[in-house]
């Protein structure tokens, strides 16, 4: 009986053992790619940050008075993707931050909207010439996620004031200092270079026909 017993105990211990082994196996197979998931999530809540810090720089610098200036790191050093592109478009008031990740928790191929409440007078819908006070944001944050990269977009807009009959059109004005392309990771130095008041013929005309006057600050953008 006793022999029985320490064979039914040995038998006992090699399952046992066998099903420990098998079930660490499972989850180091499948664990793996969830870590790595994981890893790739907090590395992209990483640089969005860097994004938003960016983009509340620029608005902070904007409303500083001529001058004020400031600097922001963008470095992809410690994570697991690389920065493309940096860019700065003059013309449709925007930088564009370029990652060679897909792990974006977005919908593929569309802009999606991360600060700002409409598309009014932006480059992806061209509808509207401005945005009103109170009721929407004067800058906005997007997102893209392609199949082979990941874009973030800090673009400024037109804001109408009721309130102000003299000037009623206002703009951050984003201007390139010294390049409007950098490949990899950058320090971001902008700087308020001023405030113009457009008048007359020099305003905004918008698409009733009717030129607005428009205040301009200017933001130099320079890309190190």
């Amino acid at each position: 009986m006793s022999l029985r017993k320490a064979q039914i105990q040995a038998v006992t211990v090699v399952l046992l053992t066998g099903l420990t082994v098998g079930v660490a196996s499972v989850v180091y197979v499948w664990g793996e790619p969830i870590l790595d998931k994981r890893d790739a999530e907090i590395g992209l809540e990483s640089m969005e940050q860097d994004v938003v810090n960016l983009h509340e720089e620029i608005l902070r610098v904007s409303q500083g008075g001529e001058g004020a200036a400031a600097n922001v790191e963008l470095d992809t050093s410690d994570l697991d993707f690389n920065i493309e592109m940096i860019r700065v478009d003059e013309d449709e008031n925007y930088i564009d931050i370029v990652i060679d990740s897909t792990d974006a928790p977005y919908p593929r191929d569309q802009w999606v909207m991360l600060q700002g409440e409409n598309e009014r007078n932006l480059s992806i819908s061209e509808t509207g010439d401005y945005v009103l006070e109170g009721q929407d944001d004067q800058s906005v944050l997007l997102v893209r996620s392609q199949s082979t990269v990941t874009t973030y977009r800090i673009e400024f807009r037109n804001l109408f004031s009721e309130t102000d009959e003299d000037v009623p059109l206002e703009i951050v004005d984003l201007v390139s200092e010294g390049g409007d392309v950098s490949s990899g990771d950058a320090d971001v130095h902008v700087r308020n270079a001023g405030t113009t008041v457009d008048r007359g013929e020099d305003g905004l005309e918008i698409s009733s026909g009717q030129t607005l006057d428009r205040s301009r600050t200017e933001v130099e953008v320079d890309l190190r």
